[in-house]
């Protein structure tokens, strides 16, 4: 498909974003009502194939949009296909380490062909090539882990996203967030496990050293809080990371213990504004816990070439709707000195 008729397909896509994002966000305060969370990442970073498969279990997907996305290939590097919140700056400092290391056994071959690590993020793009056609039908899809050093990743936002790109060629990317952002290991030993993939039964492996990014990382630590007026909510700024990869803010939430008993603690809704006025949200915003609960939040920006004057951030409660209402005692400035 040429660029026009690229370009083509998507003007006709019809997406109701304002419907979308209110149900994810009611199944969103629904979901976050347990006690140990899993790590995903917030609505607003949908990567290209989630937002295919939200949209298509949706029910309310236009004719246009069904079209436009049969007749979309796979194009360009595989962060801005999938979304990557440094897809911008991944291609144009070419940060991606070139790894092509492969595991090939019972008729489909496992390659990794990049990966990136700023201390904080890990991205890893894989590639699946078999003999045959291969499935992502449900069952037959099979399992698959990224770790380092040996151990399970310790995440506060992750997301694995396939593309079909052939009838026997799949592209997996892989992101993680890092719980702990380990601003001192240099270098990690990262793998790929696989099992039963797409229809083939069998195990495959590929292990790989990979070292840290050789970028410019500055670590702020603002202190600064927003409380409600009855105190029963307070948000502070703890860390601020500014790396290649992110522009990372860890928050500490507090609220009264009695929430986190009885499983209603809140996830707020963030929207972040720097002080020459441009807004962070949709997929220019991640949001994560780490830990337990709702006391530590993650928010997560694309990285950014200097730091900003200030940071704003709006948090909202979102309704039975959907819908944000903005909360504005706990609204919070971050400043940062120049």
């Amino acid at each position: 498909m040429n660029k026009e008729k690229l370009n083509h397909s998507m003007e006709n896509i019809e997406i109701p974003v304002d419907k979308l994002v209110a149900r994810e966000r009611a199944a969103m305060a629904q979901g976050k009502k347990r006690s140990k969370i899993t790590k995903i990442t917030k609505h607003s970073a949908l990567v290209a194939c989630g937002l295919c498969i939200t949209l298509l279990g949706s029910g309310f997907v236009s004719t246009g949009m069904a079209a436009g996305l049969s007749n979309l290939p796979f194009i360009g590097p595989i962060y801005a296909e999938f979304r990557d919140i440094a897809s911008d700056q991944i291609q144009k400092d070419q940060l991606a380490t070139p790894i092509d290391i492969q595991d090939s056994q019972n008729g489909i071959t496992m390659t990794v062909k990049e990966a990136i690590y700023d201390g904080g993020r890990l991205v890893v793009t894989v590639e699946y090539t078999g003999e045959n056609d291969l499935s992502l039908e449900e069952g037959r899809v099979g399992k698959n882990e990224v770790t380092i050093n040996g151990q399970p990743i310790e995440e506060v936002m992750g997301t694995k996203a396939q593309d079909p790109i052939e009838p026997n060629k799949i592209i997996e990317y892989h992101q993680f967030t890092l719980a702990n952002n380990d601003q001192d290991n240099d270098k990690i030993n990262v793998a790929v496990h696989g099992e039963d993939l797409f229809g083939y039964k069998g195990n495959w492996q590929v292990n790989f050293p990979l070292e840290k990014l050789d970028g410019n990382i500055e670590t702020v630590l603002p202190g600064v809080t927003a409380e409600t007026s009855d105190k029963k909510y307070a948000i502070t700024a703890e860390k601020v990371i500014f790396s290649p990869l992110s522009t990372r803010i860890d928050l500490r939430v507090d609220y009264p213990a009695v929430m986190d008993e009885n499983d209603t603690w809140p996830w707020f809704d963030f929207t972040v504004v720097d002080d020459k006025g441009k807004v962070y949200d949709g997929i220019k915003l991640q949001a994560g816990m780490a830990g337990n609960f709702g006391h530590e939040m993650v928010l997560e920006l694309p990285p950014m070439d200097s730091a900003p004057h200030s940071l704003t951030l709006k948090p909202a409660d979102i309704n039975k709707e959907g819908y944000r209402e903005e909360i504005s005692e706990l609204k919070l400035e971050i400043p940062f000195s120049h």
